[in-house]
């Protein structure tokens, strides 16, 4: 009976133990599924379990799928080719189906193109246990004739989040502009210069106008919340 007991005890002891092992302590298992896509067409990507475009991970090891979707008949191939710290180089062939790979990113910037059309495939990510770079939402204006637009996609934009944007201007008129007016935000082109510009701006919560100052009525709004 004296053994029975201790043995209870024992066994108690044993899952108090196991219970009280904080997560910290516990094995973590540190693979992450990611898939690559090259094709169809001059595409290319690198997506996380979730879907999303990498655009910054954490270091560890990764288990990555490439699925090699060109097509040969079409005269056009391409190949999915990874490199960057660590001694990381990874490709795939040029033919069509699915390659596995398995590799541990460590700190720094990592890209990955088509070697047979690098210029025009190719994108980075960053690794490491800083905060990941901020996302930069890109919106296209246009002034010309009797319109003025701000466009997400091809979509009119009227609503946005907070956050940082790249807005691409498209001033085709000789005789409007193109002004955003808004909390923080004055930017502007000229009157009489046609031409294309780039602006990196922090959107702020309220309300924001575009409009020409040659012609107050060619005039839009937009809220950020």
């Amino acid at each position: 009976m004296r053994q029975i007991r201790m043995s209870l005890v024992m066994l108690v002891v044993g899952l108090a133990a196991a219970v009280l092992v904080p997560a910290s302590a516990r094995p973590q298992s540190t693979s992450n599924e990611l898939t690559g896509a090259v094709g169809p067409g001059f595409t290319i990507s690198l997506r996380d379990a979730n879907g999303n475009l990498v655009s910054h991970l954490a270091h560890g090891a990764y288990h990555i799928t490439v699925q090699n979707l060109s097509d040969p008949a079409t005269g056009v191939v391409h190949n999915f080719h990874l490199t960057g710290p660590g001694g990381v180089d990874l490709a795939t062939t040029a033919d069509p189906g699915t390659t596995t790979f398995d590799v541990t990113l460590v700190d720094g910037t990592y890209r990955y193109q088509c070697d047979f059309h690098p210029l025009q495939m190719h994108k980075t990510f960053t690794v490491g246990i800083g905060a990941p770079p901020p996302i930069v939402t890109k919106l296209t204006g246009r002034v010309a004739g009797n319109s003025i637009t701000l466009k997400k996609g091809t979509a009119i934009v009227k609503s946005l989040r907070r956050g940082q944007y790249s807005i691409v201007v498209n001033d085709a008129s000789a005789k409007d502009n193109f002004h955003l007016k808004g909390p923080g935000v004055s930017k502007k082109t000229s009157v009489p210069k046609r031409g294309k510009t780039t602006w990196t701006l922090t959107l702020r919560a309220g309300k924001y106008t575009y409009f020409s100052d040659a012609h107050h009525k060619l005039k839009r709004a937009f809220s950020v919340r």
